[in-house]
């Protein structure tokens, strides 16, 4: 089954979290556009990490009747645990958000050279002076997994995944390339967008919490939304996620957290619940609600309301 949502009497197919080729994801924003229409789905964002860059193109392609929310995927960090945000419906031309995003490369820049150096020493891999040059100066987010992705396609490693479980697992890596989450949320708001939780079963594997023991913290921080729906949860974590997030008075999310065949070969565009559990809840509730007027135009000068 795939995401679906309440458009004018329509049901329609949606994918809220996908990445492009300007963060670790492989095609461009319009090959993003004619899969989703292959694949029939009518609402998407492009959440690259950390960068605003696919929003830009965004007002320069041809979206052929699919409506597209604009968004991001923000790494953040509270009180030890590292997370991330994504923020729909923000402006690309908000210089607040323009600027946290420089920053983040100029971080990520940094620990790309501690990485690029730890290959070396540690392990005999290496990445030439061009090589790091190119990473150094690429527009689109370059992170581990970009990284990864060049050693694969040079032969000297297998997939990407070998990177992490080999070589990313074992650094001491001492440059942070997240940003506070608060601020990142602030950022987010006043870009007129509004900010959800991405799959937070990966916090509850990363730190052996369930997320319902720590959430005031992304409450505190002003949390619009949890994404319900991505290709990492279980329809147990489904249930309990929809139960927080009716709590909480937030809106739901759901994405695939789609990259292509090469990153994550087994998550599928528009592909995400197994039983349809998504038809069940209110499309009120989701962010599209939000993002999309009952016209099924995107309105991206409405201000930010309170959903909670």
């Amino acid at each position: 089954m795939s995401f679906y949502a309440f458009l004018g009497g329509k049901m329609e197919k949606y994918d809220l979290h996908i990445h492009s080729i300007y963060s670790d994801g492989e095609y461009t924003p319009q090959q993003i556009i004619d899969r989703l229409i292959e694949c029939g789905i009518g609402i998407f964002s492009i959440t690259d990490h950390d960068n605003i860059e696919s929003i830009k193109e965004m007002e320069n392609v041809d979206t052929k009747g699919v409506i597209y929310i604009p968004g991001i995927e923000v790494s953040c960090e509270k009180d030890g645990y590292k997370m991330h945000i994504l923020g729909y419906n923000v402006d690309g031309n908000n210089e607040t958000l323009i600027e946290m995003c420089k920053n983040m490369k100029l971080r990520k820049n940094i620990r790309n050279l501690e990485i690029i150096q730890q290959l070396k020493d540690q392990f005999g891999v290496i990445i030439s002076k061009e090589e790091t040059e190119a990473l150094l100066n690429a527009k689109s987010f370059v992170g581990q997994t970009t990284i990864a992705k060049l050693l694969t396609q040079k032969g000297q490693i297998p997939n990407v995944k070998y990177a992490f479980q080999n070589y990313f697992k074992y650094m001491d890596l001492k440059t942070p390339a997240t940003t506070e989450l608060s601020k990142a949320i602030e950022i987010i708001h006043s870009a007129g967008g509004y900010a959800v939780l991405a799959h937070p079963i990966s916090i509850e594997r990363e730190y052996g919490v369930n997320i319902e023991d720590i959430f005031e913290m992304f409450v505190d921080a002003g949390i619009d939304g949890i994404e319900i729906f991505n290709s990492k949860h279980t329809l147990s974590d489904i249930k309990r996620y929809v139960t927080l997030a009716k709590e909480e008075g937030l809106l739901i999310s759901g994405g695939s957290d789609y990259h292509g065949e090469i990153v994550k070969p087994n998550v599928k565009l528009g592909k995400v619940s197994k039983d349809g559990t998504e038809k069940e809840h209110h499309y009120n509730m989701t962010v599209i609600s939000q993002c999309v007027d009952k016209e099924n135009i995107l309105d991206i000068s409405k201000q930010k309301g309170d959903v909670r």
